[in-house]
């Protein structure tokens, strides 16, 4: 069981790519990340940290059913094998089966319905992220769907979820979705007409001191700047793609996304 995170908050992001070496030094530039190589199984993790503190890892892509897949969100759960079950019940395909994360706890992925790969992670050594809210560090993360009915049926079964409806910066429908009245996620409408071709994708964003110069520095290294800068209530944000193709969002915090655990704050004090 965790102890930090409440089953169904998202507690661990993951790049899944083809060129973790390239993901690696791209990361490492852009959000100051240290990164350790650990041996997990026949493949090489690569585990991401900000003053000592683990925020990310990176894998290669044959650890998730052979393709990459981007960032993976991981859920905290009390029970993965039961979780899994429910999951696949659900209508998602379970693409790495649960087991056992050295020094860590016991973690699985699946592709949900509509084309969203998420994970699940029952921790035993690790809560999850070690600093939330900060430079570098985990800030927010986001289902972006146009299928969002079906959608927050299928976490809401699985998590539990709650929602609220909200209005995004961009006019879409945007459902912030909460535990216990804590909001812990975000699930944004996307433009859909039948039928819909758009996969569902789990957007990480990562907190950054400076976003015009973040994400200058993010096509100097290689990779592109989509939509954005765009105003938030917890301030300015903007889509970006790593120099591997896959999404992420910068965000120039004001206010504190996710609720701050003992056992996370931010890297840096704003």
């Amino acid at each position: 069981m965790n102890a930090t995170f409440a089953p169904g908050e998202p507690v661990w992001v993951e790049l899944s790519c083809t060129d973790p070496a390239a993901a690696e030094a791209f990361y490492a530039d852009l959000l100051g990340w240290e990164v350790r190589h650990e041996q997990l199984g026949d493949s090489v993790y690569r585990m991401c940290s900000l003053d000592g503190r683990d925020v990310a890892g990176i894998s290669e892509a044959g650890m998730h059913g052979g393709r990459p897949h981007g960032w993976i969100t991981y859920f905290a759960v009390d029970d993965i094998e039961q979780a899994t079950r429910t999951a696949r019940s659900l209508g998602g395909e379970v693409l790495t089966p649960p087991r056992h994360l050295p020094a860590a706890g016991h973690g699985a992925s699946v592709l949900d319905p509509h084309g969203a790969v998420l994970g699940l992670y029952q921790g035993v050594a690790r809560a999850g992220v070690e600093a939330l809210n900060g430079r570098g560090a985990l800030c927010w993360n986001e289902l972006d769907t146009g299928e969002p009915e079906q959608s927050l049926a299928f976490y809401g079964t699985l998590f539990g979820f709650a929602s609220q409806l909200h209005t995004s910066a961009t006019g879409r429908p945007y459902r912030v979705l909460t535990i216990e009245d804590r909001p812990v996620a975000g699930l944004l409408e996307l433009e859909s007409t039948w039928p819909n071709l758009l996969p569902s994708k789990w957007i990480t964003y990562f907190g950054v001191d400076s976003l015009e110069q973040a994400v200058d520095r993010a096509v100097a290294l290689g990779g592109t700047a989509g939509r954005g800068p765009l105003a938030s209530p917890y301030g300015r944000l903007h889509l970006v793609r790593d120099s591997g193709g896959h999404s992420l969002c910068l965000i120039e915090l004001e206010a504190d996304l996710r609720p701050t655990h003992p056992s996370t704050k931010p890297t840096v004090t704003r």
